[in-house]
């Protein structure tokens, strides 16, 4: 799926409060530098601006375009933000399995680069997460009712990119579990599995008949992405794993 960092996102209904823990695994391309904005933000769940709970990937455009990596922001007693970062930088321009999980039971979060660990941290029990905001009695519910891809939960900060995959579970994966996802994309571990984008022209379809299309979760949850301005790429030739972008052979037509 190819974002165009300009007006190009998908949106997927999708609620995380009240959950005991959480797995985010990604195949992604980002573009970088990605001009046009100050800020993109993609893979975002969460009030970033005024509640603060959320999580995203970004990257800082203003300056010299050496940062781009994973915000876990919380709110703090204070009502202030907390902030909690690892970078991906190193792997701009390239494809890259990311991933992030977070338990409350010991609130601990952890960072993954292509199947391996390349961060934790622990979030102090004061400090509200994603999986502790109540989207009832939020600023703007909406935004934590929803997974924006390609872009921030306002669709307004957009990122150039392309996204493979994404699988979302309901539970903190083990080391081997992320592993395993990284060197099997084409059979991700189904243990609470509860969100499953994989790009392929089967998964592309106007499933409701309301004339935009859907990226369709193969989960079985129904948590299907409405796609706005994406389009689906087809590349010449991906190895085992998609490591690397080769020529693209077609581009499907841009969601209405």
């Amino acid at each position: 799926m190819y974002f165009n960092g300009v007006n190009a996102y998908v949106v997927i209904p999708l609620t995380v409060y009240g959950w005991s823990g959480i797995t985010v695994q990604e195949w992604l391309y980002p573009f970088h530098p990605k001009a046009n904005y100050l800020w993109s933000k993609f893979s975002m769940i969460g009030d970033y601006w005024d509640d603060y709970p959320s999580v995203f990937w970004g990257t800082d455009a203003r300056y010299d375009y050496t940062d781009m990596g994973l915000r876990f922001v919380t709110r703090k007693p204070d009502g202030t933000r907390g902030l909690y970062v690892f970078s991906i930088y190193a792997y701009r321009n390239t494809w890259v399995n990311t991933a992030w999980s977070f338990r409350l039971s010991d609130r601990t979060l952890v960072g993954y680069v292509n199947g391996g660990i390349v961060h934790t941290a622990s979030i102090p029990s004061d400090e509200k997460t994603v999986l502790e905001w109540n989207p009832d009695t939020a600023t703007y519910p909406d935004r934590y009712k929803r997974f924006v891809l390609g872009s921030d939960t306002r669709g307004v900060e957009h990122m150039k990119m392309m996204q493979y995959q994404l699988l979302v579970y309901t539970r903190d994966l083990a080391n081997k579990d992320i592993d395993w996802n990284f060197k099997n994309p084409e059979n991700p571990v189904r243990d609470d599995l509860y969100m499953w984008l994989q790009a392929h022209p089967d998964n592309v379809k106007d499933i409701d008949g309301d004339g935009r299309l859907e990226w369709v979760d193969l989960s079985g949850y129904g948590n299907h992405g409405k796609i706005y301005g994406a389009q689906l790429v087809q590349l010449v030739q991906l190895v085992k794993t998609p490591a690397r972008v080769l020529t693209p052979a077609r581009v499907l037509p841009a969601a209405r």
